[in-house]
């Protein structure tokens, strides 16, 4: 039995013990995708209930905490009520979770929610905007190589979190695999896309080092995204 079998088993007994058997369990991200790294990568999962009172909480507390233990993260917990009120609050994250993800138990409940690509536009900008800003505070004061490393594969996971949303913006299938993510992605506003495919692939490499170059090009597809996703609002795709 994989690690997931295990706490997802552990999981499912533990929300039945408390009385939510009925519960809609599904897991996202790179578990959801079937691209999960054991021991680098988290297991993201939600679960959707009838409700959440404080009693079910103390009695979701010993299974939830051995999750985290895990799993490296704690499951998303709505009621019913709001997550079916979910999809214009977290427009970015309900669309990402729509690209790749397993329904575990219950009835699916992701798939019939409906993002507006107006509040996805909006949130994928903000994020995006907020990404570069950072990445250029890093670059402006990190001086070696490592450090340029360590910057570029801490903001990838988010980078590619965003790259997702932005297909989904453009209404283009999103790809299984990362590489294949990122090169889409960069494609599709017009950036050099093997050099963001090649970069995306340190993820993990932690002997990996980055020179000013490779960190330039990064930025510039950063940057590019800005730039597309901020044009999309008047239809324009430069």
């Amino acid at each position: 039995m994989s690690t997931i079998d295990g706490l997802t088993q552990e999981l499912l007994g533990g929300l039945g013990r408390a009385g939510l058997g009925g519960a809609t369990v599904l897991l996202h991200g790179s578990a959801g995708r079937d691209e999960r790294v054991p021991g680098r990568s988290d297991v993201n999962a939600v679960c959707i209930v009838d409700q959440l009172s404080p009693g079910v909480l103390d009695s979701l507390g010993p299974v939830l905490r051995r999750w985290q233990a895990g799993a490296g993260s704690l499951p998303l917990l709505f009621t019913r009520t709001e997550w079916q009120r979910s999809a214009d609050a977290y427009p970015l994250e309900i669309a990402e979770m729509q690209s790749g993800y397993r329904v575990l138990q219950g009835p699916d409940l992701l798939a019939p929610l409906r993002v507006d690509r107006a509040d996805l536009r909006l949130a994928l900008e903000r994020e995006l905007r907020g990404k570069l800003l950072r990445l250029r505070q890093g670059a402006a004061v990190i001086m070696d190589d490592s450090g340029r490393a360590g910057l570029v594969r801490a903001s990838l996971p988010a980078v590619l979190f965003l790259a997702r949303a932005l297909l989904i913006l453009g209404e283009q299938r999103v790809p299984a695999s990362t590489a294949e993510v990122a090169r889409a992605m960069a494609r599709t506003i017009g950036a050099e896309a093997e050099e963001f495919v090649a970069i995306a692939g340190r993820r993990h490499d932690e002997s990996w080092t980055c020179g000013p170059g490779p960190l330039a090009g990064y930025l510039a597809v950063v940057e590019r995204a800005v730039l597309f996703v901020d044009h999309f609002q008047t239809g324009g795709q430069t």
